[in-house]
């Protein structure tokens, strides 16, 4: 062999060897357990919705287990951040929620040092969720009507309202009701650690109100230490069904459901992005499945589930939470 033939040989050997690791990852993944990261406390929404994908999905990539880790602070923001700067190989996923991927990027007053649109690939979208209002048990109202009027009546400990976080998603809807009601300057946040916390809060009377994600509260509206005056969703959540909308209270800005999306680095294989994709949309689609999530205050994804439809919703969100803020002065400080 002559040898300008030698070297051809010996370069193209060389290159293909170049494409092997991706291709054989391809091929094998997962080698080893994948982490799901949750960015919330333990007990929260995010969690329960995070255990609930991961169970699907192990049973999806052929048994390999997908252990849920969770890394709490700021809003889900310091897990995205962690998240953020792991190999993209499809072995360190997150569960996120509005707060970390919409709310953060476009309402605090530094932004986040991830940029949600470039960051990070877009895997697939798990469910949405409503929130409630909640209030004490001797609350002085039993309608949203009524709890409006306490809201504007003058100073007084009952008027003080706690949420999962300063800058989460129940924090900026309690803002939002306040700008909606034009309560002024009356109430007070108090900042629990999650939202089981905030409404186990409500319940002692720490707090006079609440408005946290229905999975939070579920369990402590049915043994009725607290009261549920309104749901977030389009419509009534089938687990309250007695429980109106915002829109039918009349306050149709508060229609705010929070969306729980699956996201890996930046970069990620394209075959393991379809792998992973599929797995949580077939998880999605199992009845069992579906019914858990319900009973869990929350309602699985039902729309287009591809990695292209779950990044339009982050645009979306990103957009609309700009416009909230802009519209209501609503700014995420420290």
């Amino acid at each position: 062999m002559r040898r300008r033939d030698c070297l051809f040989t010996l370069g193209s050997a060389s290159l293909a060897a170049g494409f092997l690791p991706r291709q054989a990852s391809a091929q094998t993944f997962p080698e080893r357990p994948v982490s799901l990261v949750n960015g919330y406390p333990a007990g929260g929404s995010t969690e329960v919705s995070a255990r609930l994908v991961s169970d699907g999905m192990m049973r999806r990539l052929g048994g390999s287990r997908v252990i849920v880790e969770n890394r709490p602070g700021a809003s889900g923001t310091v897990a995205a951040e962690w998240v953020r700067r792991q190999p993209a190989d499809g072995y360190t996923l997150l569960l996120s929620e509005s707060s970390s991927f919409a709310i953060w990027p476009s309402m605090h007053q530094n932004g986040t040092k991830y940029a949600p649109l470039t960051d990070f690939d877009w895997i697939g979208t798990v469910c949405t969720a409503p929130m409630v209002l909640i209030v004490s048990p001797d609350f002085p109202a039993k309608t949203v009507a009524e709890a409006v009027e306490v809201l504007r009546s003058p100073r007084s400990e009952k008027l003080d309202y706690g949420t999962s976080g300063a800058g989460s998603i129940p924090h900026i809807a309690c803002e939002m009701l306040r700008h909606a009601i034009g309560s002024g300057n009356a109430s007070r946040h108090v900042p629990y650690r999650g939202g089981a916390a905030s409404v186990l809060a409500v319940s002692k009377g720490e707090v006079g109100w609440a408005v946290a994600s229905l999975g939070s509260a579920a369990g402590l509206i049915q043994g009725g230490l607290v009261r549920p005056l309104a749901v977030t969703s389009p419509k009534r959540f089938p687990t309250i069904p007695d429980v109106p909308t915002f829109v039918e209270a009349g306050l149709p800005t508060m229609e705010l459901d929070i969306y729980y999306l699956v996201q890996a680095p930046a970069g990620l294989p394209p075959a393991i992005l379809k792998m992973l994709n599929e797995a949580c949309a077939a998880t999605l689609a199992d009845q069992t499945a579906r019914e858990r999530f319900v009973t869990a205050g929350m309602a699985a994804w039902e729309g287009p589930n591809t990695p292209d439809s779950t990044r339009a919703i982050v645009e979306r969100e990103l957009k609309r939470f700009k416009e909230i803020g802009e519209r209501t002065g609503i700014q995420i400080m420290g």
